[in-house]
């Protein structure tokens, strides 16, 4: 009993160690300063985003949008309190214009944000309401969705919650401030997709074979996908450039060591590798099952297992990829259809041929994880499986 108490308390010191690490490092690599300051005006002026309470309606002047019923247009004049900044407690009184863009209706007590500019002398302040505080609700909606997977999946659920803010941040404070420091993106995306299925698999998976099996099957299935993803970037001259904001990002590189060309690379690898993490550890735990229940069936008897769990998965796994492919362009599909756009013009443009590669290389990576998946668990199991991998 007290060894194994020991050895509890060992593994909790190494987990904290490595949290810690991990903290340190993320926090260090994603400070730097900005090279421009948007929010910045002439001289002192600067603009600050804070929190407002909608005091009253004093009046308003608001009507039905002709065309479109849903949307409300006017305006409305109302008394805010600053909660935050510089101008904590001051009262002020301001418009806010109802519109296609900013359609927010106000009411008393509301928590809004705002932008505030103040000028250098501190005589004239201007507000503009920006948006509702979404925040607190955007959090509540996380908290359910953490309690929903805790809840349906026990223990595995909670180990999936800490999995998901491990990828969270890892792209925010590690794989980002990678990019802008110059890394180049095919690089990086491989090594955080390496790392990010070690984490997750290990977590859900355990310390096991099958959870170092769906590893390697992961990673294979990314890297074969990824050299696909190039040659027909080489073919179809789809690269970082043909991003819808290539103008900004260009701007940023000029001030960074941001390479635009490799970022689609990137964006696709990243946009399929949690379908491949998917596939894989189901692939691999259920071969895992087949092999625990009958260790003497032999490395071909298992391939055929997971070939057969890991066709069941292939349509729907490849389906899911490009239905949300197909959402994140559902605006285009809609102004193509609309406007009776040529077809060379459409399967030529940029958007378009970017989402097709990003659907197919995703897809790709998905089905070439099955066969790596089996055949590796088919050729491992038999030699390793009722090895317990020993951490201690």
């Amino acid at each position: 009993m007290q060894n194994l108490h020991i050895k509890s308390l060992w593994k909790a010191g190494v987990m904290l160690l490595l949290l810690t690490a991990y903290i340190v490092f993320a926090y260090g690599l994603s400070r730097h300063q900005a090279y421009y300051d948007p929010y910045s005006l002439s001289g002192n002026d600067k603009i600050t985003f804070e929190k407002a309470k909608v005091v009253s309606i004093d009046s308003e002047a608001v009507k039905k949008d002709e065309k479109h019923p849903e949307l409300l247009v006017g305006s409305q004049n109302i008394t805010t309190n600053l909660l935050t900044g510089s101008l904590r407690g001051k009262s002020y009184h301001i418009t806010n214009n109802l519109n296609y863009d900013t359609n927010y209706y106000l009411k008393a007590g509301q928590t809004v944000i705002v932008s505030v500019s103040v000028t250098g002398d501190g005589k004239t302040v201007n507000i503009n309401v920006n948006s509702p505080n979404r925040t607190p609700y955007l959090y509540l909606m996380a908290i359910i969705f953490a309690l929903m997977l805790c809840l349906v999946g026990g223990r595995n659920g909670f180990k999936s919650v800490i999995a998901i803010a491990f990828t969270i941040t890892s792209v925010i404070f590690v794989f980002v401030p990678l990019l802008y420091r110059g890394i180049p993106p095919t690089i990086a995306v491989l090594i955080f997709a390496a790392v990010t299925a070690c984490v997750t698999l290990l977590l859900v998976g355990g310390v096991e074979w099958k959870s170092l099996i769906a590893i390697l099957g992961t990673v294979g299935g990314v890297a074969v996908s990824a050299v696909i993803e190039m040659i027909f970037n080489e073919l179809t001259g789809t690269s970082g450039y043909t991003f819808a904001d290539t103008d900004s990002l260009l701007a940023i590189s000029s001030h960074s060591g941001l390479k635009v060309s490799s970022l689609f690379f990137a964006a696709v690898i990243i946009s399929s590798l949690g379908a491949v993490m998917d596939v894989a550890i189901s692939v691999a735990s259920s071969i895992n099952e087949v092999y625990l229940k009958n260790p003497d069936g032999g490395a071909k008897a298992l391939f055929a297992s997971g070939m057969s769990v890991g066709r069941d998965m292939l349509g729907t796994m490849a389906n899911t990829l490009i239905l949300a492919f197909t959402g994140s362009s559902l605006v285009v599909l809609i102004q193509v259809y609309t406007y009776n756009m040529p077809y060379y013009q459409v399967m030529n443009s940029n958007q378009i041929a970017a989402e097709i590669i990003q659907a197919l290389t995703g897809s790709s990576a998905v089905i070439l994880t099955v066969p790596a998946v089996s055949l590796l668990s088919a050729k491992l199991l038999p030699l390793f499986g009722k090895a317990k991998i020993n951490i201690e």
